[in-house]
């Protein structure tokens, strides 16, 4: 059996957006990508959700980015599949273990609940580490 060539497979649309580290611009950059995931024709409770998610992990990818990345920007990407909604987000940060879980934080606590929301909101959550960047892969069913 003959394997296709890779330029006839077909491509879902994609969206790329180079995000500065500054939280100023999160929103912005979130919005860009919701326009482009509404343009493609996705569900807008699916839409919602691929926004929420990707504030808080740009949100963070800016929080924890060292200083000396600081220069480099939040690389923001979206795939729109027939039957799923693929975001990636690598940061300049120095990583973290990844949970299997993510439970919901005391309610005293500032912070914490980004890792619960991510999990709850997508189907899959990926994070891959190495020392050029990490890359936070999400994943969502299409409704």
């Amino acid at each position: 059996m003959k394997q296709p060539e890779l330029s006839s497979l077909p491509r879902p649309p994609a969206f790329r957006l180079a995000l500065a580290c500054d939280l100023a611009q999160v929103r912005q950059a979130a919005a860009a990508v919701r326009s482009f995931l509404a343009g493609q024709g996705c569900a807008e409770a699916d839409v919602i959700d691929c926004e929420l998610v990707l504030v808080e992990a740009c949100n963070n990818a800016i929080e924890y980015a060292l200083e000396s990345y600081r220069q480099q920007p939040v690389i923001i990407e979206a795939l729109c599949h027939p039957d799923e909604l693929e975001l990636r987000v690598t940061d300049h940060t120095p990583g973290f273990e990844w949970p299997q879980t993510a439970t919901l934080p005391d309610p005293e606590r500032e912070g914490g609940r980004g890792l619960y929301l991510i999990r709850s909101l997508m189907h899959a959550a990926t994070y891959l580490r190495s020392p050029e960047g990490n890359t936070l892969v999400l994943r969502k069913k299409r409704s």
